[in-house]
């Protein structure tokens, strides 16, 4: 099955590596489906990144901003990470070939998830936390 999935994404790589495909490709996906397919396939898309042109998918994320912020608030953090922490020259390029306010959006999303997950009621500068009013 690994081979398949190879030969898959060294084909979808090629695919989109041409950036009038990607852009358009992008203008038309429902980024639910997309984060559904991303967070259920971790193999498929390590190998899918490390065929694809960093560039090319940095300019169609930049011709399709609001793509992007709508696939980030779908995306499964730790799905996500292994295909990223194995691609990290891909992820380094593509980060420098964004436009900075779509870099800066997409960063609010995942900040926003990040604080909505943490966030725990009472842990402010002025309440103190439970464990050290207990203490006193």
């Amino acid at each position: 099955m690994s081979q398949l999935f190879r030969k898959i994404g060294t084909l979808t790589g090629k695919m989109a590596g041409r950036e009038d495909l990607t852009a358009g490709m992008l203008s038309s996906l429902d980024p639910k489906a997309l984060a559904r397919a991303i967070n259920s396939n971790g193999a498929f898309m390590t190998q899918l990144i490390a065929n694809l042109d960093p560039k090319v998918i940095a300019d169609s994320i930049n011709r399709n901003p609001d793509f992007m912020t709508r696939l980030m608030k779908e995306l499964d953090a730790s799905a996500v990470a292994e295909s990223v922490n194995k691609n990290q020259r891909f992820m380094t390029k593509m980060i420098e070939n964004l436009n900075p306010n779509v870099f800066t959006r997409s960063m609010n999303v995942v900040f926003n998830k990040i604080r909505r997950a943490t966030y725990r009621p009472g842990l402010s500068e002025t309440e103190p936390e439970e464990s050290s009013v207990k203490s006193n």
